[in-house]
């Protein structure tokens, strides 16, 4: 039941819900100028995705370099390799990425999935701010807490409320400590952290509150869905999901629509020949294999296979967003871009699930892999 109640919560943190306006951009660079305002929300899919001017309601965005140092009204929701936010948000940042930098307002909540996460001096958060990564370098000034899972941090800003950080066990044989509080560094309340080392705490540094240190508690290695590593990697497949299926609509759409077609008219079909695919294809593979010279056909037969596996479960999470905006959201049906965000929202949510979700993570990818075969085949 609570982890129900965590998955349903989920589904509030990402799904952007104000859709009567928006705009879709997607190309190789993106680009949105000082003197253009995007009325409503933006969707935003390409290598390079730049927003530098106005954005009156949500940005969701996907791409390898992401630059936001306009103005965005509502909430920014990004996955790329490097995501730097310079501009003023009005509501939250929800980020993954392997590099984040913020140097800008936000005014509500962060939450910062990724290596390395880093906050200059001039950047302010209005209320928590969650973080997740390997580094965590927190120069700017947060209203309320601070809290989250991180290797390594370093704070030298203003916390509002209480600081509350796990730094785990990966520390123990580390020269440097996990967590250091530098001589400008205020905290409002309490700062309290686990981690095998004593925090390093220089002068000048304030803590109004105490500073209570934890000790990770040692327990056989085991990987629980209550604990941070798992959650951690189910929020790393949804975006990764998410960003995958953006690149596919850019590239692929009218084909895209073709296959979920043929997936929803013909489901005994799909699925019959999902399961031919999924089973003949690594014997044909080790049958090429034994033969010497198909060496490299089989290796690249093998390699499309399980692409073919992980694309198919997006084809599955695009089908459900589809049938879910023609049911329920008749304004927005024709909108591929949003039935693929709602749909592997919902699909990986329930993928999640215990023992129910591994087996309709099967039919999706059996559903998905058949439609690819049945698309080949028609054509």
């Amino acid at each position: 039941m609570k982890k129900t109640t965590l998955l349903a919560g989920l589904v509030l943190l990402f799904l952007p819900f104000t859709v009567s306006a928006y705009s879709i951009k997607t190309d190789d660079s993106v680009y949105v100028p000082k003197s253009e305002t995007i009325e409503g929300n933006l969707y935003a899919a390409g290598a390079n995705v730049t927003i530098e001017g106005k954005v009156t309601g949500d940005v969701f965005c996907a791409g390898q370099a992401i630059n936001i140092s306009g103005e965005v009204a509502g909430d920014v929701i990004c996955a790329g390799q490097s995501i730097s936010v310079s501009g003023n948000v009005g509501g939250s940042l929800r980020a993954v990425g392997n590099s984040i930098n913020l140097s800008g307002k936000v005014s509500r909540n962060v939450m910062a999935f990724g290596a390395s996460i880093l906050s200059s001096a001039s950047s302010s958060v209005g209320w928590d701010m969650m973080t997740f990564g390997a580094f965590g370098q927190i120069a700017g000034n947060v209203g309320r807490d601070l809290y989250g899972g991180l290797g390594q941090a370093s704070l030298s800003g203003q916390i509002g409320k209480n600081v509350n950080l796990n730094f785990g066990q990966q520390n123990k044989k580390s020269d440097k400590p996990a967590l250091i509080l530098t001589g400008t560094a205020v905290i409002g309340g309490d700062v309290k952290y686990t981690s095998n080392q004593e925090a390093t705490i220089e002068n000048g540094a304030v803590v109004k509150g105490e500073v209570i240190h934890n000790f990770p508690k040692i327990t056989a290695k085991k990987s629980g869905a209550n604990g941070i590593g798992w959650w951690w990697g189910k929020i790393i497949s949804l975006f990764s999901a998410l960003v995958l299926g953006l690149v596919l609509i850019s590239f692929w759409r009218e084909q895209i629509i073709k296959i979920t077609d043929l997936m929803l008219k013909k489901v005994g079909p799909s699925l019959g020949w999902g399961v031919l695919a999924l089973l003949l294809t690594p014997i044909a593979a080790i049958i090429l294999l034994i033969t010497i010279i198909g060496i490299p056909l089989s290796l690249i037969l093998m390699a499309l296979w399980l692409i073919a596996m992980y694309v198919s479960k997006i084809l599955a999470g695009i089908l459900i967003g589809r049938s879910f905006l023609s049911n329920y959201w008749l304004k927005q049906k024709d909108s591929l871009i949003l039935a693929m965000i709602i749909g592997i929202i919902i699909a990986y949510l329930i993928f999640a699930l215990p023992i129910i979700g591994s087996f309709v993570a099967l039919l999706a990818v059996l559903w998905g892999l058949g439609g690819i075969l049945l698309a080949l085949k028609n054509k």
